[in-house]
């Protein structure tokens, strides 16, 4: 089986997958244009097979080669219609020119279900020149054609004024990532699944299934990324993951594809090279998050001059349902805060990214400055201010539990890459000190 074939099958699968998704995790509202979507999916999975199989047919499979060509051109249209259907059905204008096009779908599949002769003269299954179909560029053809453009037409312009009128912007967003989508996809259909065809390149037809497929993918990603849809059952979050990682593979594997051919001018790659390329982006997707969270957490401490507070919050919120040793996570916040130092100061304890050359005394006269009621920053007396003179430090706050008792301290020593202490610093701090409160796990501090 050629590598086109597999990536047709493997994307086809993908794009029903998807559909089936948005259908299971739609709310009740958006059910309807749901269902639209998933059908629309179903003829691409048609479209696409029937593609992937004709083009890797025997040559003494003419006997089953009509219908594969048949369910090349009716799943087209079935996924155009559905696309109208998916867009602009809530409109009464829409649904008019949907059952407009579903009518005239239907009249040409049956013309062609009933007489093929109206479409191709012959066909050819060669394992040397590849499988083709001599098209007749005659009224069927053009009325497929025309059909084609006048659909998606207007399911790009219902795309586009279903995006302006949508109050809900999350939704927007989803509309325009379809939009360019399908607009570059159908470009590309209309170039080598419509004109090159029936001028005589039959083996380009892949090119159109592949990338409509690519298309619906990214809208999955997109219905994902804007939360158009519910992703809380633990399976359909698995899921989610697997359709998009698995589409990353495909999208890798068409890359490859089309590299080596340009490179080494061969039509396809053999088994072994599949195989290995195939490993080696398994192993790259299983290795995504890994390489993700370093990757965050070296730009979190890299970037000197500003402070990746998503990612420092992200790290707190997972710190919080384990037991977190203070230590470390001074060290964590003097990193990706960028200060030279941070330390708790906890039942008369010091904890710091670092060691301290304090003395019991000047860490006795710290824990008991004043506390505000309205600031959790505590202004240093002339004993505490030597004292952090001498050591470096720049600011201490307060350390306060649900109930806004305070519990302990945290220090702050000099920013990196400044001279001075900026409020803005300050107002970073303060945007984490309450949750760094509830991930120190204070009663068990307390009780040793």
């Amino acid at each position: 089986m050629s590598l086109i074939s597999i990536l047709l099958i493997a994307t086809a699968i993908l794009t029903v997958s998807a559909g089936l998704f948005s259908v299971v995790g739609s709310s009740k509202a958006d059910r309807g244009r749901s269902i639209w979507l998933l059908a629309s999916n179903i003829g691409a999975v048609v479209w696409a097979i029937s593609i992937g199989i004709y083009l890797i047919l025997p040559v003494d499979a003419e006997s089953v080669a009509p219908i594969i060509i048949t369910g090349i051109y009716t799943g087209a249209m079935l996924m155009s219609i559905a696309l109208l259907g998916h867009m602009a059905w809530k409109y009464l204008w829409g649904k008019i020119a949907t059952i407009f096009f579903a009518i005239w779908g239907l009249v040409l599949a049956v013309l062609l279900v009933m007489d093929h002769g109206i479409l191709y003269t012959s066909f050819t299954l060669s394992n040397t020149t590849g499988n083709t179909v001599e098209l007749i560029n005659g009224w069927y053809y053009w009325a497929y054609t025309i059909f084609f453009v006048l659909n998606i037409s207007a399911f790009l312009a219902a795309t586009y004024y279903h995006a302006k009128k949508d109050s809900r912007k999350r939704v927007r967003k989803g509309d325009y990532i379809l939009l360019c989508g399908l607009t570059i996809s159908g470009i590309l259909s209309a170039t080598f699944d419509l004109l090159l065809p029936v001028m005589g390149r039959y083996d380009l037809i892949w090119v159109g299934p592949l990338s409509v497929s690519i298309a619906m993918l990214a809208y999955f990603y997109g219905i994902l990324k804007y939360r158009i849809i519910s992703v809380s059952a633990r399976w359909l979050r698995v899921m989610a993951y697997g359709v998009i990682l698995s589409a990353g593979a495909a999208i890798y594997m068409i890359l490859f594809y089309i590299i080596f051919t340009a490179l080494f001018k061969i039509p396809n790659p053999s088994t072994s090279v599949l195989v290995l390329n195939f490993i080696m982006i398994v192993i790259v997707l299983l290795l995504m998050p890994v390489i993700q969270e370093i990757t965050a957490s070296v730009r979190s401490m890299i970037t000197v001059g500003q402070v990746d507070i998503a990612y420092v919050v992200k790290k707190l919120n997972h710190l919080a349902t384990k037991n977190v040793d203070l230590r470390d996570l001074a060290g964590f916040l003097a990193d990706h805060l960028h200060f030279a130092y941070i330390g708790f100061i906890i039942n008369g304890r010091l904890y710091g990214s670092k060691s301290l050359a304090i003395s019991p005394a000047e860490l006795s006269s710290i824990t008991h400055l004043r506390s505000s009621s309205r600031d959790i920053w505590q202004v240093p007396n002339k004993t505490v201010q030597k004292t952090f003179d001498d050591l470096h430090l720049r600011a201490v706050a307060e350390l306060r539990n649900a109930k806004g008792k305070p519990f302990g301290q945290l220090v702050v020593g000099k920013p990196l890459g400044k001279s001075t202490f900026e409020r803005r610093d300050l107002l970073q701090l303060e945007m984490i000190i309450n949750l760094v409160a509830t991930v120190i796990d204070s009663e068990k501090h307390l009780r040793a």
